[in-house]
C-alpha cells in the first residue's frame, strides 16, 4: 500500500481499522474543501472531490506511515435520504465519542463564513476529549491579504484554538498543517 492510498471505508464499528495506530480526523462541512485539503496534504489525488458537496458519505481512512488521515462525512448539505443522513451521523458521533486512537483533529472551516453550532461543538468534543484542534481556515486565495488577515483574528477570537490560513487550491498553510501534524509525532506527509 502506497502513502495516501485509502486503506478503510468504514460506517459500522467492526469495518474500522484494529492496528492501533494514531487518526486525525479530518472534520467539517461539506462545502468547506475538506476533501480538497486532504489531497493537498497527501500530494495526490486520492479523495474524490465533487462540485456538489456532501458525498462523503461514510469515514475514510487514508494511510500514511503507520497513521491515518480520516476525511470524516460532512455536515450540512448531505446527500441522500434522512435514514441515511441519521445512520452515517450517528456512526460519526460515536467514532468521535469512543474512539482512542484519535490522537489530533483539524476543523476545516471556509474561511469567509464565521463557525456555526456544528462546528463549535467539535471545538468542545476536541477540548473535552483533550484532542488537540488546528483550525484550517481554507479558501483563503478568495480573500485579500488583508481581508484574510482580519479573518484570521476573527476566527482565532471565535475558536481560541490555533487557526492557519489554507487554500487546498494553492497549497498556501500546507506545510503549516504538517508542520502541527510533525508536532503530534507523525512525520510522512
Amino acid at each position: 500500500m502506497n502513502k495516501g492510498d485509502l486503506a478503510y471505508s468504514a460506517l459500522e464499528e467492526r469495518e474500522l481499522p484494529t492496528d492501533g495506530w494514531p487518526e486525525v480526523v479530518m472534520m467539517g462541512r461539506s462545502n468547506s474543501g475538506k476533501s480538497s485539503l486532504l489531497n493537498a496534504l497527501l500530494n495526490r489525488k486520492t479523495a474524490r472531490v465533487s462540485a456538489h458537496p456532501g458525498h462523503t458519505r461514510r469515514m475514510h481512512f487514508y494511510e500514511v506511515v503507520r497513521w491515518y488521515l480520516v476525511d470524516l462525512p460532512g455536515f450540512g448539505y448531505a446527500v441522500g435520504d434522512l435514514r441515511d443522513k441519521e445512520r452515517f451521523s450517528r456512526a460519526v458521533d460515536h467514532y468521535l465519542m469512543t474512539r482512542q486512537a484519535i490522537v489530533g483533529g483539524i476543523l476545516i472551516q471556509d474561511i469567509r463564513r464565521d463557525p456555526g453550532a456544528e462546528e463549535l461543538m467539535l471545538r468542545d468534543w476536541a477540548q473535552g476529549r483533550g484532542v488537540p484542534l488546528l483550525v484550517a481556515a481554507n479558501k483563503v486565495d478568495k480573500l485579500s491579504k488583508t481581508a484574510a488577515g482580519e479573518r484570521l483574528d476573527a476566527l482565532g477570537a471565535q475558536y481560541r484554538v490555533p487557526v492557519v490560513l489554507v487554500s487546498a487550491r494553492t497549497k498556501s498553510g500546507i506545510t503549516a498543517i504538517r508542520d502541527t501534524l510533525l508536532g503530534l509525532g507523525l512525520h510522512g506527509l
